[in-house]
């Protein structure tokens, strides 16, 4: 009795290991893209361009909006947080100043079909621009989120101003400052120094 638990324990004790070491090969894509760093460490760089239809069968292709300032929201119907965010996304998108400004409100879907997401906005009134991201190939792969919501202002440069993971007391108003900023920046330019 002794000697088959013993046995047990060693094929028990293989096993783990085996699929440990699997699990380091074998493992998805947007679990290896997140020990590169996660969303965050955008910030600086580039914005990944990605390319996703739309909830009203188009295309929505990051590159497409270059001189513009965008705030890219990630979120989900079953995202209990992200109905804290989705109004004032909402209010961004309606204001008309803002846009005359240059400022484009796209926001991703993710892991809902196209249907799911289109009841969830009309019940919602909401009229934002949405993409869907049903495989989370831009929301895990290029974008390396981590969380709902994440909301992302990228600058008219096209690179990435400031990330927003969840939601804080501040995230509307820290919101709207990163989208004043990047709005007051011309393209190819730095943001000026406080008291310059």
């Amino acid at each position: 009795m002794k000697d088959r638990r013993s046995t047990f324990g060693l094929l028990g004790t293989a096993l783990v290991v085996a699929l440990a070491v699997a699990w380091g090969y074998l493992r998805p894509a947007h679990v290896r893209a997140a020990d590169e760093g996660n969303t965050q460490t955008l910030e600086g760089k580039a914005a990944p361009d990605v390319s996703l239809d739309t909830i009203d069968g188009k295309k929505f292709k990051v590159s497409d909006l270059k001189g513009n300032v965008i705030v890219l929201d990630f979120w989900a119907t079953w995202c209990v947080p992200c109905r804290e965010t989705l109004p004032h996304v909402q209010k961004l998108s309606a204001d008309k100043a803002l846009g005359e400004k240059g400022l484009r409100v796209w926001t991703v879907n993710v892991k809902d079909d196209k249907e799911r997401a289109q009841a969830y906005m009309k019940k919602n009134n909401y009229t934002f621009n949405t993409a869907v991201d049903k495989d989370d190939d831009a929301a895990y792969d290029a974008y390396r989120i981590e969380g709902l919501p994440t909301t992302i202002v990228i600058g008219r440069d096209g690179k990435v101003k400031k990330v927003f993971i969840g939601v804080t007391p501040d995230t509307a108003k820290e919101l709207d400052a990163a989208v004043e900023a990047a709005l007051a920046e011309k393209a190819g330019e730095k943001p000026a120094e406080k008291g310059k």
